[in-house]
């Protein structure tokens, strides 16, 4: 059994907010008896994509005691030559997805960059898997031992939430990515952000699960014209999911707002 810690949308440098409730959440996870395996962060570690807001990063989550590894993907907030230099490869390209790859308990997890760059300064939403990335996950899972389970994280949902705000901006490829999924077995589960709200569904008949944001939340159609919330708000609490991988390959997922 491996359990998951899956946080999503920290948006450092964004609200004032952000630090106290990335802290509130890495408590919350860091109390668990036994101790939570692994630490997944699906995208928009920061808000601007700032060497200052990776720093904050870094401070914060140098105060998570493990044992558990922190994995990370970017998001569309991100920017990925000081997030490169952030994951600790100031080198990288910036047209080149950064994908990384690592084992935990026996899972592989494919850690995939969805990431369009800004163009003429503006930032890009919606995301896309680069050719590079989907072939590089083709030949990772296929060389597999036989029987390793894999998870596939990234930022953008590859399908509608139907909430008008976000599936504009989703993953724009999810057919391709479908396809690989498709030709591979184990492969456990889908994780991504983005939407700032805790969801589940399906996609490529995978279990996919959509992290809560920890900065804010996106709220639903419906809540803000019957109920007249904002579209993004900091009344409710950081929310995170905890995945529990059992060893047949089922994944049960518990939510939290803190």
């Amino acid at each position: 059994m491996l359990v998951i810690g899956h946080l999503t949308d920290t948006h450092f440098g964004g609200d004032p907010s952000a630090v106290e409730r990335s802290k509130r959440v890495l408590a919350h996870l860091a109390a668990f008896v036994p101790p939570v395996d692994v630490l997944v962060v699906t995208g928009d570690v920061a808000d601007h994509g700032t060497p200052e807001e990776y720093a904050e990063a870094t401070r914060v989550f140098a105060g998570w005691p493990g044992p558990a590894p922190v994995l990370w993907c970017p998001g569309n907030h991100d920017v990925r030559q000081h997030y490169a230099a952030f994951r600790g490869e100031p080198e990288h390209p910036p047209a080149e997805p950064l994908d990384e790859y690592v084992r935990v308990g026996g899972v592989l997890f494919c850690l995939l960059d969805s990431l369009v760059p800004a163009r003429d300064g503006r930032r890009i939403d919606h995301g896309h898997l680069q050719r590079a990335s989907l072939d590089r996950l083709d030949r990772e899972l296929a060389a597999r031992a036989p029987g390793e389970p894999a998870i596939v994280c990234f930022h953008h949902p590859p399908v509608d939430l139907h909430m008008g705000r976000m599936d504009p901006i989703r993953l724009d490829d999810p057919d391709e990515l479908a396809d690989v999924l498709a030709a591979h077995a184990d492969v456990a589960a889908v994780l991504t952000g983005h939407a700032h709200t805790a969801a589940a569904t399906s996609y490529a008949g995978l279990p996919l699960r959509i992290g809560g944001g920890v900065a804010s939340t996106v709220t639903l159609d419906q809540e803000q014209e019957g109920a007249g919330w904002a579209p993004i708000t900091h009344d409710l609490g950081p929310s995170l999911a905890v995945h529990v991988l059992d060893d047949a390959g089922g994944l049960v997922t518990h939510w939290r707002t803190l």
